[in-house]
Formats: C-alpha cells, structure tokens, sequence
C-alpha cells in the first residue's frame, strides 16, 4: 500500500504529513517555535511521547534538522522541504475557515485554546524586532492566563511567567478574542468596544492592533 507514494504526489505527502498532529507541529514551527517544550505548550493535549515520535518522523522525512545546544536543550528548524509546506498549511488553514469549523457558541470556547488562536494571528512581520513578553488573560465563565513572547523571529507560547519582563498585558472576553481569530472582528474594534483591554509600555500599545493587520 505504501508503495503508492513512491507514483502518487498526493500519497506521498500524506504519508508524511497525513495525520492530526503533524500539520499542526508543522505550523509552529514554521511560526518559528524551536523547543520542545515550547511546542508542547502551544499544542495543548498533545503527549510528549507523541510529540517526540513525529518529530523523529518530520527529521526523517528532511522536514527538520534536530541540533542539540545542551545535555537537555534541542531545537528544531525547518528545512527548505519544511518551507515548502507553508503553502499546505496555508492552504488548509483558509479551507478549514470556510468550511471545516463549526460554529460553536463564542462563550463555550476553552479560554486555553483561544489564547493558542489569539497567537495565531499575530503577524511576525508587524511586530517589532527587539523582545516583546506579553501577558494575555482570557476571561468569561473559565478564565486562562498565557504568556507570548516575540524575540522577532517568531512568537512562542507558555503557560508559566517566562524569565523576562512583561511589556503589554491584555485582558479580553473569550469571546472577543475567538471573534478576533474567525475574523469577524478586528482588534481595534474590539479595544474600542472595551471588549480587550491593553496596558504597558505606550510606543507598544498604540502598536498592539497593527500587529493584527496582515496589510
């Protein structure tokens, strides 16, 4: 059977792709998320044994190339096949939009996840080139607290404070923030509402809603 993929483009990919964790290990990496345990933070429910196996998977395949900087410490890039993916996972993120999701009530939305989509679309090309840390707390009937830290490369996710000082803190309604994601919404309609507050350094959040805008 899997001899089809050595005829079949299509087979081909799936058989390296093809399966629910990895075009989503594929997408944070690609946003530039590096370790393993940042990549374990930002695919909540994700197992680690599962996650090691489609890494060891994704390096095989000449998707990434794994170095070691420490006896704990080993981070992944994406190689030039890895790249080529960006148009797959674009691809399926816009199909998914308009016609994979559901429609589920705004309020019922894990608050965990929708910070997870909240960084989803930021825009690495808006955000400043220093280190950015920004506190998000997503409120409504559960509340959820996360951290995004941008280095200008990419932005990783954790749930514990990181090491270095806060410079925005955002506080939003779930709802307001899934609206945001679907695109429904922008954010400075939403900080106009009041349905997000922004607090921290001035020059960055005048910026904040900009980093939301793909233009």
């Amino acid at each position: 059977m899997y001899l089809y993929a050595n005829y079949c483009p299509v087979a081909a990919t799936t058989s390296v792709v093809g399966d629910y964790w990895t075009p989503l290990i594929v997408r944070e990496l690609l946003y530039g998320t590096l370790r393993f345990n940042q990549l374990a933070r930002n695919l909540p429910s994700i197992s680690r044994s599962l996650l090691s196996d489609r890494l060891r998977k994704l390096e095989s395949a000449g998707i990434i190339e794994c170095a070691r900087v420490s006896k704990n410490v080993t981070t992944y890039t994406v190689t030039e096949a890895g790249r080529d993916l960006q148009g797959l996972i674009d691809a399926m993120h816009e199909w998914g939009l308009r016609w994979g999701r559901r429609e589920p009530n705004p309020d019922d939305v894990d608050p965990v996840l929708v910070i997870c989509m909240l960084k989803d679309r930021l825009h690495a090309h808006q955000l400043p080139t220093e280190r950015v840390v920004i506190e998000v707390v997503a409120t409504g009937d559960k509340e959820a607290r996360a951290w995004l830290v941008s280095d200008g490369q990419g932005v990783a996710m954790c749930f514990d404070p990181p090491a270095f000082e806060v410079d925005l803190w955002i506080r939003g309604k779930v709802a307001a923030l899934y609206e945001i994601w679907l695109q429904s919404t922008t954010m400075a309609a939403a900080l106009k509402r009041g349905d997000i507050e922004v607090e921290g350094q001035p020059r960055l959040a005048k910026a904040f809603p900009r980093w939301f805008d793909a233009d």
